[in-house]
Protein backbone atom coordinates (compact mmCIF):
# COMPACT_ATOMS: atom_id res chain seq x y z
CA UNK A 1 0.00 0.00 0.00
CA UNK A 2 1.00 3.38 -1.12
CA UNK A 3 2.38 5.96 1.85
CA UNK A 4 0.22 8.74 2.29
CA UNK A 5 1.60 12.13 1.24
CA UNK A 6 2.91 13.97 3.35
CA UNK A 7 2.66 17.65 3.13
CA UNK A 8 4.79 19.57 6.22
CA UNK A 9 5.76 23.66 6.69
CA UNK A 10 8.88 24.79 5.65
CA UNK A 11 10.53 27.63 7.62
CA UNK A 12 11.45 30.38 4.69
CA UNK A 13 14.68 30.49 5.95
CA UNK A 14 15.55 27.42 4.95
CA UNK A 15 14.70 28.26 1.36
CA UNK A 16 15.88 32.02 1.45
CA UNK A 17 18.59 31.99 4.89
CA UNK A 18 18.48 35.50 5.35
CA UNK A 19 16.46 38.38 4.52
CA UNK A 20 18.52 41.29 2.72
CA UNK A 21 21.13 38.50 1.04
CA UNK A 22 19.07 35.98 -0.12
CA UNK A 23 14.84 36.42 -0.15
CA UNK A 24 14.72 40.40 -1.10
CA UNK A 25 17.19 39.65 -4.68
CA UNK A 26 15.64 36.86 -5.36
CA UNK A 27 11.97 38.81 -5.15
CA UNK A 28 13.04 41.53 -7.45
CA UNK A 29 14.33 38.77 -10.01
CA UNK A 30 10.69 37.07 -9.94
CA UNK A 31 8.51 39.70 -8.41
CA UNK A 32 6.52 38.76 -11.44
CA UNK A 33 5.97 35.19 -9.33
CA UNK A 34 4.54 37.62 -6.42
CA UNK A 35 1.56 39.31 -9.25
CA UNK A 36 1.24 35.87 -10.53
CA UNK A 37 0.06 33.96 -7.27
CA UNK A 38 -2.04 36.92 -5.76
CA UNK A 39 -3.64 37.73 -8.89
CA UNK A 40 -3.23 41.08 -9.47
CA UNK A 41 -1.50 40.82 -13.02
CA UNK A 42 1.96 41.39 -14.51
CA UNK A 43 4.35 42.90 -12.47
CA UNK A 44 8.45 43.61 -13.40
CA UNK A 45 10.99 44.93 -10.76
CA UNK A 46 12.52 48.57 -11.87
CA UNK A 47 14.71 49.14 -9.09
CA UNK A 48 15.59 48.12 -5.53
CA UNK A 49 16.54 50.15 -2.49
CA UNK A 50 15.40 53.01 -3.91
CA UNK A 51 16.40 55.87 -1.84
CA UNK A 52 13.62 57.73 -0.83
CA UNK A 53 13.58 61.46 0.99
CA UNK A 54 14.76 61.62 4.56
CA UNK A 55 17.40 58.98 3.69
CA UNK A 56 15.09 55.83 3.97
CA UNK A 57 14.79 53.21 0.89
CA UNK A 58 12.24 51.56 -0.64
CA UNK A 59 12.95 47.25 -1.22
CA UNK A 60 11.53 47.04 -4.49
CA UNK A 61 9.87 49.11 -7.05
CA UNK A 62 7.97 47.47 -9.69
CA UNK A 63 5.97 48.56 -12.39
CA UNK A 64 2.79 46.95 -13.92
CA UNK A 65 1.77 46.18 -17.58
CA UNK A 66 0.61 49.96 -17.41
CA UNK A 67 3.32 51.43 -16.43
CA UNK A 68 2.47 52.44 -13.51
CA UNK A 69 4.23 52.04 -10.00
CA UNK A 70 4.43 49.76 -7.36
CA UNK A 71 5.75 49.87 -3.53
CA UNK A 72 7.24 46.59 -2.38
CA UNK A 73 8.32 46.27 1.32
CA UNK A 74 8.98 42.74 2.36
CA UNK A 75 10.43 41.23 5.91
CA UNK A 76 10.61 38.68 7.74
CA UNK A 77 8.59 37.52 11.13
CA UNK A 78 5.28 39.01 11.42
CA UNK A 79 4.08 42.44 9.18
CA UNK A 80 4.52 45.45 11.95
CA UNK A 81 3.70 49.37 12.19
CA UNK A 82 6.72 50.27 10.89
CA UNK A 83 6.89 48.44 7.81
CA UNK A 84 2.89 49.39 7.29
CA UNK A 85 3.55 53.10 7.31
CA UNK A 86 6.51 53.26 5.85
CA UNK A 87 5.21 51.19 2.79
CA UNK A 88 2.28 53.98 2.36
CA UNK A 89 4.69 56.79 2.77
CA UNK A 90 7.04 55.26 0.09
CA UNK A 91 3.99 54.68 -2.29
CA UNK A 92 3.17 58.43 -1.51
CA UNK A 93 6.75 60.01 -2.05
CA UNK A 94 6.92 57.57 -5.36
CA UNK A 95 3.59 57.64 -6.35
CA UNK A 96 2.78 54.88 -6.62
CA UNK A 97 -0.20 52.88 -8.06
CA UNK A 98 -0.69 50.17 -4.77
CA UNK A 99 2.12 49.34 -2.06
CA UNK A 100 2.82 45.33 -0.86
CA UNK A 101 3.53 44.28 2.12
CA UNK A 102 5.10 40.68 2.29
CA UNK A 103 5.68 38.49 5.66
CA UNK A 104 5.28 35.40 6.96
CA UNK A 105 2.15 36.55 8.95
CA UNK A 106 0.30 39.75 9.28
CA UNK A 107 -1.91 40.98 12.80
CA UNK A 108 -5.79 40.72 12.34
CA UNK A 109 -5.82 44.47 13.37
CA UNK A 110 -3.29 45.47 10.02
CA UNK A 111 -5.97 43.92 8.03
CA UNK A 112 -8.28 45.46 9.13
CA UNK A 113 -6.55 48.78 8.61
CA UNK A 114 -5.58 47.62 5.64
CA UNK A 115 -9.15 46.29 3.90
CA UNK A 116 -10.88 50.16 5.72
CA UNK A 117 -7.82 51.86 3.69
CA UNK A 118 -9.07 50.12 0.45
CA UNK A 119 -12.14 50.86 1.16
CA UNK A 120 -11.32 55.07 1.25
CA UNK A 121 -8.86 54.51 -1.84
CA UNK A 122 -11.60 53.27 -3.94
CA UNK A 123 -13.54 55.75 -3.52
CA UNK A 124 -10.20 58.28 -5.59
CA UNK A 125 -10.48 55.87 -8.22
CA UNK A 126 -7.06 55.50 -9.87
CA UNK A 127 -5.88 58.48 -7.58
CA UNK A 128 -6.05 56.18 -4.38
CA UNK A 129 -3.27 53.54 -3.13
CA UNK A 130 -4.41 50.21 -3.14
CA UNK A 131 -2.51 48.40 -0.13
CA UNK A 132 -2.32 44.31 -0.16
CA UNK A 133 -0.46 42.55 2.40
CA UNK A 134 0.50 39.41 1.14
CA UNK A 135 2.06 36.22 3.03
CA UNK A 136 5.13 34.11 2.08
CA UNK A 137 4.54 30.04 2.74
CA UNK A 138 7.11 27.49 1.87
CA UNK A 139 6.30 23.82 2.33
CA UNK A 140 7.91 20.40 1.25
CA UNK A 141 5.85 17.38 -0.11
CA UNK A 142 7.39 14.13 1.58
CA UNK A 143 11.53 14.07 0.54
CA UNK A 144 10.88 16.86 -2.42
CA UNK A 145 12.59 20.52 -2.40
CA UNK A 146 10.73 22.98 -0.46
CA UNK A 147 8.11 24.89 -2.54
CA UNK A 148 6.76 28.17 -1.74
CA UNK A 149 3.65 30.39 -2.59
CA UNK A 150 2.57 33.77 -1.89
CA UNK A 151 -0.84 34.24 -0.25
CA UNK A 152 -3.03 37.19 -0.57
CA UNK A 153 -4.35 38.65 3.23
CA UNK A 154 -5.88 41.69 2.17
CA UNK A 155 -6.69 43.36 -1.14
CA UNK A 156 -8.94 46.27 -2.89
CA UNK A 157 -11.96 44.43 -3.74
CA UNK A 158 -12.34 45.62 -7.51
CA UNK A 159 -8.83 44.09 -8.13
CA UNK A 160 -10.26 41.03 -9.36
CA UNK A 161 -12.53 42.36 -11.82
CA UNK A 162 -9.77 45.31 -13.27
CA UNK A 163 -7.23 42.15 -12.99
CA UNK A 164 -5.49 41.47 -16.81
CA UNK A 165 -6.53 37.96 -17.92
CA UNK A 166 -3.65 35.48 -17.27
CA UNK A 167 -2.87 35.49 -21.26
CA UNK A 168 -2.57 39.58 -21.22
CA UNK A 169 -0.15 39.23 -18.25
CA UNK A 170 2.26 36.61 -20.38
CA UNK A 171 1.87 38.84 -23.51
CA UNK A 172 3.25 41.67 -21.22
CA UNK A 173 5.88 40.08 -19.66
CA UNK A 174 7.55 38.03 -22.68
CA UNK A 175 7.42 41.33 -24.45
CA UNK A 176 9.03 42.94 -21.56
CA UNK A 177 11.58 40.33 -21.26
CA UNK A 178 12.99 40.06 -24.75
CA UNK A 179 13.57 43.51 -24.53
CA UNK A 180 15.15 43.11 -21.67
CA UNK A 181 17.58 40.40 -23.35
CA UNK A 182 18.10 42.65 -26.33
CA UNK A 183 19.53 45.50 -24.11
CA UNK A 184 22.22 43.10 -22.27
CA UNK A 185 22.85 41.28 -26.13
CA UNK A 186 23.46 45.00 -26.91
CA UNK A 187 25.59 46.33 -24.20
CA UNK A 188 27.20 43.13 -23.34
CA UNK A 189 29.87 43.20 -26.40
CA UNK A 190 30.63 46.74 -25.90
CA UNK A 191 31.26 46.34 -22.50
CA UNK A 192 33.68 43.11 -23.30
CA UNK A 193 35.68 45.52 -26.13
CA UNK A 194 36.51 47.79 -23.07
CA UNK A 195 36.90 45.62 -19.79
CA UNK A 196 36.97 42.27 -18.92
CA UNK A 197 34.70 42.52 -15.48
CA UNK A 198 31.50 41.25 -17.29
CA UNK A 199 33.09 38.80 -19.36
CA UNK A 200 31.26 35.53 -17.92
CA UNK A 201 27.84 37.82 -17.90
CA UNK A 202 25.08 36.59 -20.62
CA UNK A 203 22.26 38.30 -21.85
CA UNK A 204 19.49 37.54 -19.98
CA UNK A 205 15.39 38.44 -19.43
CA UNK A 206 16.21 39.97 -15.54
CA UNK A 207 16.46 43.91 -15.05
CA UNK A 208 19.97 43.61 -13.70
CA UNK A 209 23.78 41.82 -13.90
CA UNK A 210 26.30 41.89 -11.25
CA UNK A 211 29.98 40.39 -10.51
CA UNK A 212 30.64 39.71 -6.58
CA UNK A 213 33.67 39.37 -4.47
CA UNK A 214 32.54 38.20 -1.05
CA UNK A 215 30.18 40.93 0.41
CA UNK A 216 31.01 43.07 -2.55
CA UNK A 217 27.96 42.95 -5.65
CA UNK A 218 28.93 45.68 -8.77
CA UNK A 219 25.22 45.55 -10.14
CA UNK A 220 24.23 47.50 -13.55
CA UNK A 221 20.31 47.94 -13.59
CA UNK A 222 18.26 48.78 -16.76
CA UNK A 223 14.62 49.78 -16.51
CA UNK A 224 12.09 51.24 -19.22
CA UNK A 225 14.00 54.26 -19.55
CA UNK A 226 17.20 54.43 -18.00
CA UNK A 227 19.94 52.97 -16.08
CA UNK A 228 22.09 53.16 -12.88
CA UNK A 229 24.84 51.62 -11.44
CA UNK A 230 25.41 50.56 -7.72
CA UNK A 231 27.95 48.81 -5.89
CA UNK A 232 25.76 46.30 -3.31
CA UNK A 233 27.04 45.60 0.59
CA UNK A 234 25.50 42.65 1.66
CA UNK A 235 27.54 40.32 3.93
CA UNK A 236 24.30 38.93 5.61
CA UNK A 237 25.17 40.91 8.82
CA UNK A 238 23.67 44.05 9.34
CA UNK A 239 26.67 45.41 11.32
CA UNK A 240 28.97 43.91 9.13
CA UNK A 241 27.74 45.85 6.36
CA UNK A 242 27.52 49.12 7.82
CA UNK A 243 31.28 48.92 9.03
CA UNK A 244 32.77 47.83 5.41
CA UNK A 245 30.13 50.62 4.56
CA UNK A 246 31.66 53.45 6.98
CA UNK A 247 35.22 52.16 5.69
CA UNK A 248 34.68 53.01 2.17
CA UNK A 249 32.65 56.28 2.71
CA UNK A 250 35.83 57.27 5.02
CA UNK A 251 37.20 58.02 1.51
CA UNK A 252 34.40 59.50 -0.24
CA UNK A 253 35.90 63.21 -0.79
CA UNK A 254 38.39 60.98 -3.06
CA UNK A 255 36.23 58.76 -4.55
CA UNK A 256 34.02 61.55 -5.89
CA UNK A 257 36.78 63.65 -6.72
CA UNK A 258 38.57 60.60 -8.91
CA UNK A 259 35.26 59.50 -10.28
CA UNK A 260 34.33 62.78 -11.16
CA UNK A 261 30.55 63.35 -9.86
CA UNK A 262 28.63 63.00 -6.58
CA UNK A 263 27.66 59.76 -5.70
CA UNK A 264 24.19 58.40 -4.13
CA UNK A 265 25.64 57.13 -0.46
CA UNK A 266 23.47 55.01 1.74
CA UNK A 267 23.72 52.92 4.23
CA UNK A 268 21.87 50.53 5.65
CA UNK A 269 21.23 51.86 9.68
CA UNK A 270 20.81 47.83 10.52
CA UNK A 271 17.73 47.46 7.66
CA UNK A 272 19.36 46.65 4.34
CA UNK A 273 22.57 46.25 2.57
CA UNK A 274 24.86 49.26 2.09
CA UNK A 275 24.50 51.01 -1.40
CA UNK A 276 26.89 53.35 -3.07
CA UNK A 277 25.02 54.20 -6.17
CA UNK A 278 24.90 56.25 -9.56
CA UNK A 279 21.69 57.28 -11.80
CA UNK A 280 23.44 57.33 -15.29
CA UNK A 281 22.42 60.64 -17.23
CA UNK A 282 21.92 60.12 -20.45
CA UNK A 283 21.33 56.52 -20.46
CA UNK A 284 18.52 54.09 -22.34
CA UNK A 285 16.38 52.09 -20.93
CA UNK A 286 14.69 48.78 -22.50
CA UNK A 287 12.20 50.85 -23.94
CA UNK A 288 14.24 52.85 -25.43
CA UNK A 289 14.56 52.08 -29.41
CA UNK A 290 17.28 50.25 -30.24
CA UNK A 291 18.79 52.29 -32.63
CA UNK A 292 18.71 55.34 -30.45
CA UNK A 293 20.56 52.60 -27.81
CA UNK A 294 24.25 52.80 -29.08
CA UNK A 295 25.12 56.02 -27.39
CA UNK A 296 23.68 55.89 -24.63
CA UNK A 297 25.10 52.49 -23.90
CA UNK A 298 29.02 53.62 -24.43
CA UNK A 299 28.11 56.09 -21.54
CA UNK A 300 26.59 53.07 -19.02
CA UNK A 301 29.62 51.16 -20.36
CA UNK A 302 32.35 54.15 -19.34
CA UNK A 303 30.48 54.93 -16.27
CA UNK A 304 30.72 51.00 -14.87
CA UNK A 305 34.35 50.71 -16.28
CA UNK A 306 34.98 53.96 -13.96
CA UNK A 307 32.46 53.12 -11.21
CA UNK A 308 34.60 49.86 -11.12
CA UNK A 309 38.21 51.53 -10.91
CA UNK A 310 37.82 54.20 -8.65
CA UNK A 311 36.41 51.79 -5.79
CA UNK A 312 37.67 48.53 -6.46
CA UNK A 313 40.96 49.67 -4.53
CA UNK A 314 39.37 50.21 -1.71
CA UNK A 315 36.93 47.44 -2.13
CA UNK A 316 39.39 44.52 -2.99
CA UNK A 317 41.32 45.48 0.57
CA UNK A 318 38.47 45.04 2.21
CA UNK A 319 37.50 41.51 0.70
Amino acid sequence: MDEPIAITPVNIREVWPSESSDFTPWLADHVEILGEHLGIGELSAEATEVPIPGGRQLDILAEDANGAKWAIENQYGEGDHDHFTRGLAYAVALECRAVIIVAENHKEEFVAIADEWNRYSEAYGEDGIRVFLAVIEAWRISDSAPGFRFRLLSGPNEWKVAARSSATQSAARAVRNEARNKFWSQLLPVLNERSPLFRNSKARTGPYMDINSGPFSYQIWVKSESCHVQLRIDSGDAEENDGLFEEIEGNRTTIETQFGDALWWNRSDGNRACLIRYDVDDSPGYSTPHNERLAGIETVVDTIVRFHSTLDPIVSQLT
